[in-house]
């Protein structure tokens, strides 16, 4: 509590309409003096994105503890911007979400922190309705384990303003960024997919094939190869493999709902992730996979540059760090393609996993 009133005095009180217009402002000389602070800022800045203004809703609870943050939630406020998030911070709505995007792009309102259980879907968790992709999220409610954010407009509308898809893919990608959301369709998903039943938002007209590219694109510090291929950017990520690999999404947690595995033989038979570079780089290099007991403990992460060198082996453990980004090194590569191969010359553990790999 003492530290909500301390936040308060250095911030000052502000009054303001639903539109946003600051009507009055309290910052006490003496308090002003004690925190050296030369001016008042009527709004602050939301607590996880600096973009945003800062506007409080007491409508949130706890997120059951050890929860991960998996999902990013996009809705349509099936109304204006300011009459959306006044709306979600009325204590008699019953409802929130943690960001709201004006029409034009040119505000965000953060009402809800990101840490906290916003209460924007009401719907539990049913993995049928997206592909079977972490099933083991069934039964829980979506709000679990979710960022909401809400966009001034509806479902309806037959397009969307340019600049409200941009200043939203830039929030989209600070908060994957930060909370290590997958960056695909699979985890940044429209309300209507997860509660079809009661809602339809954000409608057939939001462009998501334009906005996951932006996504990626604001978040360029990074180049991720999944297995996919339809979810890389294929000027700079690529995935092959040969037959003998099976393609599955039979165990919940993969990167962009599905990998491959191959059993282990003594054989030169490798799975590729690809990755262009335009100059030469020293980059880190971090692999995702499921893990189960009948993985590898000694799966070979073969890692080349574009000129076939091989620049190292890295030996991980996949019966253990599931789910998750897991560190193989830094290495210096070459201008153009270089890949990281996942080989099946081991002794140890049934089968070998290729899921992805992220270059930082």
């Amino acid at each position: 509590m003492h530290h909500d009133v301390f936040a308060t005095l250095r911030k000052g009180v502000v009054a303001q309409s639903a539109e946003g217009t600051v009507t009055a402002s309290i910052m006490p000389t003496e308090v002003q003096a004690k925190f050296a602070m030369p001016s008042l800022r009527a709004l602050a800045a939301g607590p996880d994105y600096a973009e945003a203004v800062w506007r409080p809703s007491g409508n949130y609870g706890e997120r059951p503890a050890g929860t991960d943050i998996s999902m990013i939630i996009i809705h349509t406020c099936e109304s204006s911007y300011a009459s959306c998030w006044s709306w979600l911070v009325n204590p008699d709505s019953g409802v929130s979400a943690h960001y709201v995007v004006k029409e034009d792009g040119s505000e965000i309102s953060q009402l809800v922190s990101e840490e906290k259980r916003g209460w924007h879907i009401g719907a539990t968790y049913d993995c049928k309705l997206n592909s079977n992709v972490d099933c083991g999220l069934t039964g829980t409610s979506v709000n679990h384990f979710s960022v909401g954010i809400e966009h001034g407009g509806s479902a309806s509308q037959t397009s969307f303003p340019a600049g409200q898809i941009e200043a939203s893919a830039k929030l989209s990608c600070d908060i994957s960024r930060d909370r290590t959301i997958l960056r695909d369709s699979y985890h940044i998903v429209a309300h209507g997919k997860l509660q079809p039943a009661t809602r339809t938002d954000p409608g057939p007209n939001w462009p998501w094939a334009s906005y996951l590219s932006k996504v990626q694109a604001y978040c360029t510090s990074d180049i991720i190869v999944d297995t996919n291929n339809a979810n890389n950017d294929a000027a700079v990520a690529k995935f092959s493999a040969s037959a003998n690999w099976t393609k599955t999404s039979s165990t919940s947690g993969s990167y962009g709902g599905d990998y491959y595995y191959a059993s282990v033989q003594g054989i030169t038979d490798t799975a590729v992730f690809s990755f262009y570079l335009p100059a030469a780089a020293t980059k880190s290099i971090e692999a995702w996979w499921t893990a189960g007991t009948n993985r590898s403990a000694s799966a070979p992460f073969v890692i080349f540059n574009a000129a076939g060198t091989k620049l190292g082996t890295v030996n991980v453990n996949q019966q253990a760090g599931g789910s998750q980004w897991n560190a193989l090194g830094s290495f210096s590569f070459q201008a153009g393609w270089n890949t990281v191969q996942v080989s099946r010359w081991t002794s140890s553990g049934t089968v070998v996993i290729a899921d992805a790999i992220r270059v930082r």
